[in-house]
């Protein structure tokens, strides 16, 4: 019989936990399923109830983190910010996420390659991205509606954002990005402002 919902989830976000840690002290190449047994002090058939297989575990972390800045992007268009106001803090929750992730590199790139192997994968990160862009081009209409934004095409801005990010993002990951991102990513978005708002922004 498969566990209720409530406890199913608090087990994946146990065995989840786990394998985060056991990713960052050994790396995911030199990870086993039977470390994260350990660690998530499980059975193991209780992990492979939930997982199958190390993919599976990659797989679902990262998704985890996408799935998360989405509710936090959710979060701030719901909110009475400026769209100066909120493209900063959702640059401000990037420098976050990535100091967050840090000793996991490695887990974002095996992410990555296994979406370059696995057709499912792949998909999920187009619909996380698509999401994303979406997100921005509400984002980006609803301040051009209140003057906060120069008439630009939403959807082709919010692309072009949201590339200027996950590039960002990728020099950070394998590393060509200088240490001080955050000052990166933080100019990167001035260049953002510089191109969209207007002369004179309205009280």
């Amino acid at each position: 019989m498969a566990p209720r919902a409530d406890v199913s989830e608090e087990r994946r976000g146990q065995i989840l936990d786990a394998a985060a840690s056991v990713f960052a002290r050994l790396g995911v190449r030199e990870s086993r399923m039977d470390d994260i047994v350990a660690e998530a002090d499980l059975s193991k058939g209780a992990l492979y109830w939930y997982f199958k297989s190390k993919d599976d575990l990659v797989a679902a972390f990262i998704e985890r983190l996408f799935a998360r800045g989405i509710e936090n992007f959710r979060a701030f268009l719901k909110t009475e910010q400026s769209f100066r106001s909120g493209l900063t803090a959702i640059a401000h929750y990037m420098v976050a996420d990535l100091r967050e992730i840090a000793p996991m590199r490695s887990v974002v790139l095996e992410y990555y390659a296994l979406a370059a192997r696995d057709a499912r994968v792949r998909e999920r990160v187009r619909e996380y991205i698509e999401t994303f862009i979406e997100l921005f081009a509400t984002m980006i209409t609803h301040a051009i509606e209140r003057g906060e934004c120069r008439p630009v095409d939403p959807r082709k801005t919010a692309i072009a954002i949201e590339a200027m990010y996950e590039g960002l993002t990728l020099l950070w990951i394998v590393g060509a990005s200088p240490p001080d991102s955050d000052e990166i990513i933080a100019h990167a978005t001035h260049l953002v402002f510089d191109s969209l708002l207007p002369a004179t922004i309205p009280s």
